[in-house]
This record gives structure tokens, sequence and C-alpha cells, in this order.
């Protein structure tokens, strides 16, 4: 399956035909989206198609490969450049390039390569994701709960525990209150997906992560600091155990 949006940018055709067709035998993860023959060429192709990787020459009419740093604010795709010139290595990892391959191209260096690229992207996109979830977090402060005719504001962190009662939530706070919500435990559940702060444990309840005191593997029960013990069932054990132990 490709992973990996590439552009090829070489002012000579054979140069960029050749290492098209090492990609497509031996790279099966690169999908070339485009090429280009000199460096403006390659700005509008980049920022028309939007790449992960640039296979990038240096050596080339007008500009040079280093140049097209220059047109770029931010640079958001990696860079592998491929020359034949040995004494640009330097300058080459200067600019952040994730490698430097001589022509002719070594195929296995060329997988390397490429690997580096694919784990780079993947690292990236996973910080993204926890990046993205802190944000969440930070966002979901404080909750309206419908409570008799009226809205009860909250902080999340005074939150104990929610637990069902039929169509109803009855949610208890670390002050010792509780207040029956006319919503049922679905809707908290879902509320709080993207958080990772309150989860379900049971049919029956959510807990508050940071309001647990001990959680009993054996027994299948948390103890929060209030003392207050919660069962966890064998459908939310899993799931509960990765986020508790992360």
């Amino acid at each position: 399956m490709k992973s990996l949006k590439a552009v090829l940018v070489d002012d000579e055709l054979n140069a960029r035909e050749n290492l098209r067709y090492l990609l497509d035998d031996f790279c099966k993860e690169v999908d070339i989206v485009g090429e280009a023959s000199n460096v403006d060429e390659a700005v509008n192709v980049i920022k028309k198609n939007q790449p992960d990787l640039v296979f990038l020459d240096i050596e080339m009419p007008e500009k040079n490969g280093f140049q097209l740093f220059k047109e770029f604010k931010e640079v958001n795709f990696y860079v592998i450049f491929i020359t034949a010139y040995d004494h640009y290595a330097i300058k080459a990892f200067q600019v952040s390039a994730i490698d430097y391959l001589l022509k002719p191209i070594d195929i296995e260096l060329l997988q390397n390569a490429v690997k580096k690229v694919e784990e780079s992207l993947n690292f990236r996109k996973s910080n993204d994701r926890i990046q993205l979830l802190k944000e969440n977090k930070k966002k979901l402060q404080k909750i309206a709960i419908p409570y008799k005719n009226d809205y009860v504001i909250l902080n999340i962190n005074t939150i104990i525990c929610i637990q069902a009662d039929r169509v109803y939530s009855i949610i208890r706070t670390i002050e010792g209150k509780q207040y029956v919500a006319s919503k049922k435990l679905s809707h908290y559940e879902s509320l709080f997906q993207d958080d990772g702060t309150i989860v379900r444990v049971h049919r029956s309840w959510m807990v508050n992560t940071e309001h647990i005191e001990l959680y009993s593997k054996r027994e299948k029960q948390i103890e929060l600091t209030t003392g207050e013990i919660i069962p966890v069932s064998r459908g939310y054990k899993d799931s509960f155990e990765t986020i508790f132990s992360s």
C-alpha cells in the first residue's frame, strides 16, 4: 500500500526516469505525484501536490537544489538529495535533508532513505495526534449539567465519577455533591471520548482517572480517592488498562 506522496526534481529526464523505475520496483510505498526539471517548476508542483517527500537534485541550471528551501516559509516535506557530487553532503544535512544519495543510486541505500522518511512521518503524525488530544483536554475544562430546570456548571477536575441510572446519570463530585442529569451515560462517554480524563469502565460507571487511588486487576475494581469502590467490567477492562497505564 502506497503511503508516501513524492515529487521528483532533476533537470535530466533520464535521471528522473531511472529514479521512477527504481521507486516503482523497490519502494512500493512511494506514490510519485509529480515531477519537475528546475526549482521554479518544483515550487509549483510541490504547492499543488503537497508531497510528503521530495527527491531533489542539487546541480541544476539557474537555481540549484538548495535554493528550493528559500521559496517556502515553512518546509513541511522531507527531502532526499540525489546528486553526482559528494562535496555537498555537509550542506545538505545543514538544511535538514533526511538523506543524501549519490548517483548511480544504490538500491539498498534508497530503500533505507525512504524507510527513514516513512518512520519520521509516522512519528510526526503520532505526535500530532497526541498534541490534539492535549489541546482538546485543555479546552474541555467545564461542562454544563442539565439539572432540574437549570444548568449546573462543573469543573471537570471536580467530577469523581458518573453513574448510570436508567435514562439519567448521577454525577458525583469531590465536594460530596451529586447531580441527577437528564442525559444517559452514553452521552458523557461520547463527550469525553477524545479527552481521556473521564472514562467508561462499566456499563453503569465512568470514572475520573485523576481521582483513582488504586486499581486491582485481580478484583477488577477501582478505588477512588474518596474511598468509593467502582467495578470494572470485562468489556471495558482492556481499553481502561490501556488508558490507565499510559
